[in-house]
């Protein structure tokens, strides 16, 4: 999907026609990225660290957005802002948030969540068990599935449990009984500070316990293994979040209902679910408000 959308709005960004299975396949010309002159530039490697008006937002005609690339800082003036992503460090890196909008960030509760991405040489230990995915509630994580990703032109027509996949295991870091704020910062502690090698230990023990009867074995069937570790994978939702709570107004409306001066917020948590069909909505709501109120 991503790669559809940068060839829409880039069409040298990959080689060959807007298909799905060209830009699944094809390579993409990172030189066609950044051009000067382009009406639509992407800037890899580069991260923006501080982004505040050029004097009061309510009188300001620019936005200085400061980005780090190759070691260096680098600034840009720009009339408009969307800030797009999570929450969490947008109220950092727009240095002059006003009082408002920073308490209703301070209300946001965010969750962790891992994937494990397991590639086995084949899952015939699935296959006995007539299953393609479990689900359990003792030990490392809670669920895991043979993926099934979307394919375009596919290169083999035979699939089946003698031949290489990946599972994807899904892990959560609840702890029942604490409050939500409490239970991200631990899940996102124990989340960080985990080696990958424990990981690995948890994984393979897992999966021991559950499918060495139906044949599985470790050393010979994992012929890989990626940890994909999200500080903040979701939002947390208290009472009070999409409508406000004892006759006063939800956070989050401070943020969704006009900019900041020259500046919108865009990001799927101000949803209240984090997924890119919110991600779309909310970006569509931003520059829409930004057209309407500011650059008109």
């Amino acid at each position: 999907m991503i790669r559809l959308l940068v060839k829409t709005l880039i069409p040298e960004s990959l080689e060959g026609p807007r298909t799905m299975e060209a830009v699944w396949k094809n390579p993409v010309n990172f030189s066609a990225l950044d051009r000067t002159g382009q009406r639509v530039r992407l800037r890899l490697d580069s991260t923006a660290v501080r982004v505040e008006h050029l004097g009061e937002p309510d009188k300001s005609e620019f936005v200085s957005v400061t980005y780090t690339n190759g070691g260096r800082l680098f600034r840009v003036k720009a009339k408009t802002v969307v800030m797009a992503g999570g929450g969490w460090m947008t109220k950092h890196v727009v240095r002059d948030l006003d009082g408002t909008r920073r308490k209703s960030y301070e209300q946001f509760n965010y969750s962790p969540y891992m994937t494990a991405n397991v590639a086995v040489r084949n899952w015939r230990f699935l296959y006995n068990l007539g299953i393609s995915s479990a689900e359990w509630f003792e030990g490392f994580g809670r669920y895991v599935n043979v993926r099934k990703s979307a394919t375009f032109g596919v290169d083999s027509p035979t699939i089946g449990p003698d031949l290489p996949t990946v599972l994807t295991f899904f892990v959560d870091f609840a702890k029942p009984g604490l409050p939500a704020r409490t239970q991200g910062q631990l899940g996102r502690a124990e989340l960080l500070s985990t080696s990958f090698a424990d990981y690995e230990r948890q994984i393979r023990q897992q999966m021991t316990d559950m499918f060495a009867a139906t044949g599985f074995d470790a050393k010979r069937d994992i012929a890989g293994i990626v940890l994909n570790r999200f500080g903040h994978a979701f939002i947390n939702p208290q009472p009070g979040f999409f409508f406000g709570l004892d006759g006063q107004p939800a956070a989050r409306d401070a943020l969704r209902n006009g900019p900041f001066g020259r500046i919108a917020f865009s990001h799927s948590d101000l949803a209240g679910a984090m997924d890119h069909r919110n991600a779309f909505l909310e970006s569509k709501r931003a520059v829409s408000q930004l057209l309407d109120r500011v650059l008109t």
